[in-house]
Parts: structure tokens; sequence; C-alpha cells
């Protein structure tokens, strides 16, 4: 065995260590959700000050690429209905392990960590995949309806996500800038403005759909007559 690849087996001995380690030390009492080599938490508001601190350790550590993402959305096989109204979107729906939305109230309290980092990687029915990441990414409080605010674009899917204070909207709660809804009318629950560039929380139509704009679409990667095969939305705490 090389000297490289005795390092590395020591490294990921380590890193699983320290990811055990630290899961453990949280999982009492709490929700808690592993998939892969990613860890979802969900705790309560009297530990965020000491899990901050744990985090930033984690994020500064070689272990981060392991367990820094948190994924809060993913679409893969249409299994879970994303047309829902504004208190499911709130508190979360689906599998984690399959298709989920983590829920609006759990997102905008995670923010109040620190200031995160957002990754959305998506591939078509053709095996073709693209992600678009965002140096900045924020989702606001319930008094203001969940804005988001994202911001420092770099990718190969096209810039469909870049808003500033913008709203979230469902079929039960319009909070877009255009005259009727643009959730009844695109199917699904989002940052909409005027309307959309993305729908990732659109119908799951499968490749190529007649209708526009209603699928589970990003305008820059298939357009407004394709329904992505998978996406997922994942944020991650910044150094």
């Amino acid at each position: 065995m090389s000297a490289l690849s005795s390092l590395g087996l020591i490294l990921l001995v380590v890193c699983v260590h320290h990811t055990l380690s630290w899961s453990a030390k949280y999982a009492q009492g709490e929700r808690r959700v592993e998939d892969k080599n990613e860890t979802m938490i969900a705790v309560s508001e009297f530990q965020y000050l000491k899990l901050r601190q744990e985090l930033r350790e984690l994020k500064q550590s070689p272990c981060n690429d392991l367990i820094g993402w948190i994924p809060f959305q993913r679409r893969m096989d249409g299994s879970v209905g994303f047309y829902r109204n504004w208190n499911d979107y709130m508190a979360g729906f689906g599998n984690p392990s399959g298709e989920f939305w983590l829920g609006l109230d759990e997102i905008s309290r995670l923010m109040k960590l620190g200031t995160y980092e957002l990754r959305v990687d998506m591939e078509d029915f053709d095996g073709n995949w693209r992600y678009a990441y965002y140096r900045n990414f924020h989702v606001g409080e319930y008094r203001d309806n969940f804005p988001i605010t994202t911001s420092g674009y770099i990718g190969d899917a096209g810039n469909n996500l870049q808003l500033s204070k913008v709203p979230f909207s469902t079929k039960d709660r319009d909070h877009d800038s255009h005259a009727n809804s643009c959730a009844v009318a695109y199917k699904g629950a989002w940052w909409y403005t005027s309307c959309h560039a993305s729908n990732l929380n659109g119908k799951y139509l499968r490749g190529k759909h007649e209708t526009f704009a209603d699928g589970v679409n990003w305008r820059d990667f298939r357009g407004y007559y394709y329904s992505l095969k998978f996406t997922e939305m994942k944020m991650r705490l910044r150094a």
C-alpha cells in the first residue's frame, strides 16, 4: 500500500470516528437522518450556540466534505407529491432517503448557525449532470414568508436561482409579484417572482412535456418543456 493510500485510509478512519462521535452527541431526543455521507440535523433552540461551534470545528477539519452538506430538497422518482399547501412546506414531508422537503421552519432555524452556501445538483433522463453553486445563501423567517437571498453563482447549469429577499409561495399562500398565483399556474411551491427561472418543486413529468414551465424545470439546463430526473438542494455552513 502506498504512503498516499495509507494516509487516505487513516484520514477516513479519523473522519468516521469524528462523525460518529458528533452524531451521537446530538442524537438524544432529536430527529436526525443520515443519508450516505450526509447528515441532516434538527435540534432544539437551546442547543444552537453549542452546535454552531461543533459545526464550525467540523467545517475546518478534513472531514468537511463527508458531513458538511445538509440536503433539504430532493426529487428522484416522482414517488412523493410536491404540489402541497403552505403548512406542508413549513413542516416538511417525504422520506429523507428518497424524495423529501426538509421544511421551511427547519431551514430558517438552521440559518441562525451562521452564513451558508448552496449547491443544487441536477440530472436529466439522458444521464447529463449539471450543478449550480451559490457562495451566499439565506432563508429568512416565517414573519417575512421565508424569503430567499442568493448570490455568488458558479456552475454549468445556469444562474436560475439568484434572488434577493423573494418570499416563498404555495398554492394557498400567494406571495409572488405576479397578478395571478405562480404556484397555481406552474403546479409547484417556490420562491416565485413573476414567475420563475427554476421550479424544482413542480410536477414530476419525466422528461419532455407539452405544458409550459410546470415540471421540475431549470430554464438554462433543459428549458421550460423538460422535467428533470433528479434534483438535490443542499446547504453548508461556511467557515
